[in-house]
């Protein structure tokens, strides 16, 4: 057990485990910033975090890096929230070499620093996936509505209660709140009227009418 404890030790105050750790905590953060609610990006972020606590805590840190790291996750931040087309993204991923380069300096007492390949694959990484994001997310704005609410009058449905003042229709795979000049009775087929908001106004759908002689049958019998 004690062994185990010694390898778990040597890997969280191992300069390049820390300082990915730290950036997975961020990443994180910043995803449960921009899109809260899940859990599961705040969960990961106190995990990370608290993982590179252990060993950034126990290592020779620069607070100017460690400054340097946090603001390029800002920058990268303000790059979803307010597209820069990439200039945001791009000052991020510099600032996080540069915080990177400083977060371990080099004396005589510690020489731990990060390996190249953490300094240029954290920042690279970063940048694909926040712009993957971003990409992901201008392409759903640009999607069109899974329903367009315009279209909705002249759609019909049915009552689900009792429809005067107020009441509630199925129109279009959906539940509405509705509104009618005269009562309707539920499971009545009805029309949309107009459309307030998210308010419908309805009226009792009309019948189809049969074609004319369809209701009649006219026969024959015996000889003329």
């Amino acid at each position: 057990m004690q062994a185990l404890a010694d390898v778990l030790w040597q890997l969280l105050t191992n300069p390049n485990i820390a300082f990915t750790l730290l950036v997975l905590g961020l990443w994180m953060a910043v995803l449960a910033v921009s899109a809260p609610g899940s859990g599961l990006p705040e969960t990961a972020a106190v995990i990370f975090l608290a993982l590179a606590a252990v060993g950034l805590l126990n290592l020779p840190v620069s607070a100017v890096g460690l400054g340097l790291i946090v603001l390029s996750m800002i920058l990268f931040f303000a790059e979803v929230r307010f597209y820069s087309h990439g200039a945001l993204m791009l000052a991020g991923a510099v600032v996080m070499g540069v915080g990177g380069l400083l977060l371990f300096p080099s004396t005589d007492r510690s020489p731990d620093q990060l390996s190249w390949f953490t300094i240029v694959a954290a920042p690279v990484l970063t940048t694909v996936l926040f712009g993957f994001l971003i990409r992901t997310g201008l392409a759903a704005q640009k999607a069109p509505p899974a329903q367009d609410l315009h279209r909705l009058v002249g759609a019909r449905g049915v009552s689900r209660t009792e429809v005067g003042r107020a009441g509630t229709v199925y129109v279009a795979g959906e539940e509405w709140s509705a509104t009618a000049d005269s009562r309707i009775p539920p499971d009545t087929d009805v029309v949309v009227l107009a459309r307030n908001g998210l308010r419908l106004k309805v009226a009792p759908a009309p019948r189809a009418t049969a074609p004319a002689g369809a209701g009649t049958a006219h026969s024959s019998t015996g000889p003329a």
